[in-house]
């Protein structure tokens, strides 16, 4: 798999250090190994602890920041680091709007962060969980007798969007159609093919949350966004649609691609999966450990203004990329770790810290747990079926995009 294509890489920036350029695309080399994991790992925590990439992702080049202390420290130094940029998608189009609060700054970041809050708070969450597990339950019920699945395509791309449909208020028609688009635009071969998915998936929700706009009050958080007043005033077109794709994007994509990883991982641990079913205690600190050993993402910052940070010149306008299944497997934080240890109780930075920890990180940890105690509590041991393949594409989002099970019935 290439890299998205792009035109030629540029020339290294002279402020860059000749010894801290890594001549790679995180998607080219961790699409060469059969563990993007532990080979990127290894290979970005054996040199310096800050690489430059001509093209790190997207084709963007920046820096990759690898340990888990020096990302911890860039999460929450937000004088620095601004959040400008943090995704392309507003840049494909040439858009007014960015995706809100996450490309957002303080103090605004607050402003739009306190406005969706509510809907993500653990007792807002816990008020969808009788619709969430009857849906996990429903899914598994299609194939658990069958002693056999695809769980990407029957349960890790599925069950997240309905969650995603539901507390948007939209209809559950458009699944099949939103996934078709969440996957061009998230693994797309290149920037056109990315384009046209992004000018479906906006085409959709501009008209979504027209009709939603005006309409008494529904309880979804789509209508809530359509309606809702930023600082007294009604919000406006852009303001919607920066929250309205933020919430597409973190809903249909993150947590499907999480699941895939941690499956394609217990397939091949059946103590593991023995001890998920047999403790179901254990349900909570396993998610955190899976959270921390397979986070899916690169988050991207853009440097504020001209800084040495930790020996490295960063000028501004650089990308910089917190390399967050780097950090997460940071042999200087974690003993051991690429070992899965539900015993390990340590934090992680998966799902932010500071002031921008993910907002949706609540509902991500609910979802994970359901599918755990619902799985266990239906599935006998697992593994990958005999003679298949597991594939995976690590493209913005880390995900697997194929994994086909067996277990005996």
């Amino acid at each position: 798999m290439s890299e998205l294509s792009a035109p030629p890489a540029p020339a290294i920036p002279p402020h860059v250090p000749a010894e801290l350029v890594w001549n790679h695309g995180l998607r080219d080399f961790a699409s060469r190994t059969d563990d993007p994991y532990r080979a990127l790992s290894r290979e970005l925590h054996s040199g310096p602890d800050i690489r430059w990439s001509p093209v790190m992702m997207n084709a963007r080049p920046g820096w990759i920041v690898t340990r888990h202390a020096l990302v911890e420290e860039i999460y929450k130094n937000t004088t620095d680091f601004s959040n400008s940029g943090a995704s392309d998608l507003n840049e494909l189009l040439a858009a007014n709007w960015v995706m809100t609060p996450v490309e957002l700054d303080p103090p605004l970041h607050k402003t739009y962060r306190t406005l969706l809050q509510p809907w993500f708070q653990p007792s807002a969450i816990a008020r969808l969980e009788q619709r969430m597990r009857e849906g996990a339950r429903a899914l598994i019920d299609q194939f658990a007798d069958r002693g056999s699945c695809e769980f990407i395509g029957e349960f890790a791309l599925q069950f997240p969007s309905q969650v995603f449909l539901n507390l948007m208020g939209m209809p559950l028609e458009m699944l099949d159609q939103f996934l078709e688009w969440e996957g061009l635009l998230m693994r797309g071969e290149n920037n056109e093919v990315r384009m046209g998915a992004l000018i479906a998936i906006v085409n959709y929700l501009e008209q979504a949350m027209r009709e939603k706009r005006g309409k008494p009050a529904q309880d979804d958080l789509g209508s809530f966004i359509a309606n809702c007043t930023v600082e007294g005033r009604p919000v406006t077109d852009d303001e919607v649609m920066g929250m309205a794709v933020l919430m597409y994007v973190g809903g249909l994509d993150t947590v499907a691609s999480s699941m895939g990883w941690y499956f394609r991982h217990l397939a091949g641990e059946p103590a593991l999966q023995q001890r998920l079913r047999e403790d179901p205690a254990c349900i909570p600190a396993a998610a955190e450990e899976f959270l921390r050993a397979y986070s899916p993402n690169t988050i991207m910052r853009t440097v504020a203004r001209d800084i040495d940070f930790h020996g490295v010149p960063m000028r501004v306008g650089d990308f910089v990329g917190l390399a967050g299944w780097a950090a997460g497997r940071d042999d200087r934080v974690y003993a051991d770790p690429h070992r899965i240890d539900f015993d390990r109780g340590q934090r992680h930075v998966t799902l932010g810290t500071g002031v921008h920890n993910c907002l949706g990180s609540h509902l991500a940890r609910r979802e994970i747990r359901i599918l755990f105690e619902e799985w266990f509590s239906r599935i006998g041991t697992f593994r990958l079926a005999p003679g298949a393949e597991s594939s995976f594409d690590p493209a913005a989002v880390w995900a697997v995009t194929s994994l086909p099970l067996v277990w005996d019935v």
